[in-house]
């Protein structure tokens, strides 16, 4: 809402403010309360629902223990309550045969729910300009010392943001990169891949629980509905994936669609030939925790990589391998690997490729998009950390 030109929430404002201190404590990616963030939770919040939000703050509670700390009547809590869990505010825990609930994180968790939940409503286009504003709120912060600031607090955190796993490939007969798809997920040397590998997480939660797979990234409906499609040309039917008992609550209110394993492997097979890179969230965003989602995205569309080359956020992840140049000798300085790799690491210069393995993530995608096998990827375990852009160095300035 607007009056002379100027924002007028529903909501108290301070309210709003204290909404994302909670959920910024529910896992380890900070949220700054700037105004663009408040104005989009204002847009889908009625200050009854803020109510019970703070009411119920971050404990975990039976719903007779959340009914009775909401002090509203039994209809009034039931539909309020209700409308919080299909907007991806309230979460779902199973940790006992009873259902428990708590306050979702911003990611993975609300937004993951909400950006679904507004597809076809007439508020979405405006949701998503909010979102994007948000954005360029954080790109304002890249000056110096604040760009220091950021660095030293991203290279220093207790944990990495989230691990990258990559596919493990080969080529077929026609030269052309194919996942290898196997119940014991054997590497070219016997060597069994670590658990953090696409293909390992995907057997696992496909054979013992379940996999959902979201109605719409988030990310690249955001972009789209504000005019900015993905120029990777990625839709919906590679969207991100979400693992487990917290699938089920997506899948119930129509956020998410069951899928099987089989289904899970095409999807990440069509997702990487267009680009995606496959970055996984874990719970708490502890890469110690269980996975609980799987980004199939692109650096143009991905929250993360979005902001990193918008000269926005500084990165920090657990990555698994390193990519290598194999034979320099090969490259026809096509570009393709350039065009695809998410953090800038590698570059043609006078026709021929140049890697910088400090800033190499390992998604594998300079591996996957090059016909003539001028890189590999070698395991590596470790983190990498990626310092803010510099503003002469930004790749995205939408």
């Amino acid at each position: 809402m607007t009056k002379d030109n100027k924002v007028v929430l529903r909501n108290k404002k301070g309210d709003l403010k204290k909404l994302v201190m909670l959920m910024n404590k529910q896992n380890k990616r900070f949220w700054p309360p700037f105004f663009p963030l408040l104005n989009m939770l204002d847009l889908v919040l009625t200050p009854e629902e803020l109510n019970l939000l703070l009411r119920m703050r971050t404990d975990l509670y039976s719903y007779e223990q959340a009914f009775a700390v909401s002090a509203m009547g039994k209809e009034n809590f039931n539909a309020i309550f209700e409308s919080l869990r299909a907007k991806g505010f309230i979460g779902t825990k199973h940790e006992t045969d009873q259902e428990q609930y708590t306050l979702h994180p911003f990611i993975v968790g609300w937004l993951e729910a909400i950006v679904p939940y507004m597809i076809g409503k007439p508020e979405e286009k405006e949701f998503a300009r909010r979102y994007m504003s948000f954005f360029k709120a954080i790109q304002k912060n890249n000056f110096f010392p604040a760009r220091n600031i950021m660095n030293i607090m991203t290279k220093f955190a207790s944990v990495s943001n989230q691990s990258v796993g990559s596919v493990p490939e080969s080529k077929d007969a026609k030269g052309k990169s194919k996942i290898i798809i196997d119940e014991k997920i054997v590497a070219p040397d016997s060597r069994i891949y670590p658990t953090s590998t696409i293909n390992d997480i995907i057997m696992e939660y496909g054979s013992k629980s379940i996999i959902g797979q979201f109605k719409a990234c988030m990310c690249r409906k955001v972009t789209e509905n504000v005019g900015d499609p993905c120029r990777f040309k990625m839709k919906d039917d590679v969207a991100c994936m979400i693992f487990g008992d917290p699938a089920k609550q997506y899948i119930k209110y129509g956020h998410a669609r069951q899928i099987s394993k089989e289904e899970a492997f095409d999807i990440i097979q069509k997702a990487r030939d267009l680009g995606a890179v496959h970055s996984v969230f874990h719970e708490k965003d502890d890469t110690k925790l269980p996975q609980v989602a799987l980004c199939n995205c692109c650096w143009d569309c991905c929250g993360q990589f979005r902001l990193y080359n918008m000269g926005a956020l500084p990165l920090r992840y657990s990555c698994f391998y390193v990519a290598k140049i194999a034979e320099v000798s090969k490259c026809n300085g096509c570009g393709l690997c350039e065009k695809f790799c998410p953090t800038a690491a590698i570059k043609v210069v006078e026709k021929k490729v140049e890697l910088d393995t400090r800033k190499c993530i390992g998604c594998g995608q300079c591996v996957h998009q090059c016909v003539r096998s001028v890189t590999e990827l070698v395991e590596s375990k470790r983190t990498v950390f990626l310092p803010m852009l510099k503003k002469s160095e930004i790749r995205i300035t939408t």
